[in-house]
C-alpha cells in the first residue's frame, strides 16, 4: 500500500488497528475506528503520540466533531468506489468544522477520483497498487479548469471569466 500525501509519495507512519487488537507498546501513530475512539479514545491518546480515526460511509463526521483538536488524521473509508458519501464527509470536515489536519481516503478508490478527492478536502490517499502510485499523481493535473467552488484554492471558471462578479451573481 502506498500513501500519497500532499501530492507526493510519503511514508505512512500510522498503523491501522482493528477493534479487537491491543495498542502496541511502542506504537506512536495509530488509526482506530470511530466506535473505538468514542469508548477508548482518551486512554489511547495518552499512550500514542498521534491518533487517527477511521470513519465509515454511514458515520457522520458529527461523531468526532467535538474531538477534532485531539485527532491528527481522519481516515474515510470507501468500501466501493461508487459510494460518494466520503466526499461529503471531507467537505464537512473542512468547511463546517474547520479541520486542518490530514484527511485520508482509504479503501476501494480509482485513479479518476484522485483530483476530486483533493478538491473536496482530502490531502492523503492510500493507493492499493503501489506500482500505479505515480499514475495517480499524474491524475492531479489532468484538468485545469473547474465550474464548482470547493475547498481547494482553484478559481472556478465563471469567476475567472468574470472577476468583478460577486458570489451571488455567479452562484459560487
Amino acid at each position: 500500500m502506498a500513501l500519497i500525501k500532499d501530492g507526493k509519495l510519503a511514508d505512512d507512519l500510522y498503523v491501522t488497528l482493528a477493534d479487537d487488537v491491543d495498542l502496541p507498546v511502542d506504537c506512536q501513530a495509530v488509526i482506530i475506528s470511530a466506535e473505538r475512539w468514542l469508548t477508548e479514545g482518551a486512554a489511547i491518546a495518552k499512550q500514542s503520540d498521534q491518533v487517527g480515526v477511521l470513519l465509515q460511509p454511514g458515520q457522520s463526521p458529527d461523531l468526532i466533531a467535538d474531538d477534532l483538536d485531539k485527532i491528527s488524521v481522519v481516515a474515510v473509508n470507501f468500501p466501493v468506489f461508487s459510494d460518494g458519501r466520503g466526499f461529503s464527509h471531507a467537505r464537512r470536515l473542512r468547511e463546517n468544522f474547520g479541520y486542518a489536519g490530514e484527511i485520508r481516503a482509504t479503501g476501494h478508490l480509482i485513479r479518476d477520483q484522485y483530483l476530486f478527492l483533493h478538491r473536496c478536502g482530502f490531502n492523503a490517499i492510500e493507493v492499493a497498487d503501489e506500482a500505479m502510485a505515480k499514475q495517480w499523481q499524474v491524475a492531479m493535473d489532468e484538468f485545469s479548469m473547474f465550474y464548482q467552488n470547493t475547498v481547494d484554492d482553484r478559481m472556478p471558471l465563471m469567476r475567472a471569466r468574470h472577476p468583478n462578479m460577486d458570489s451571488a451573481e455567479t452562484g459560487q
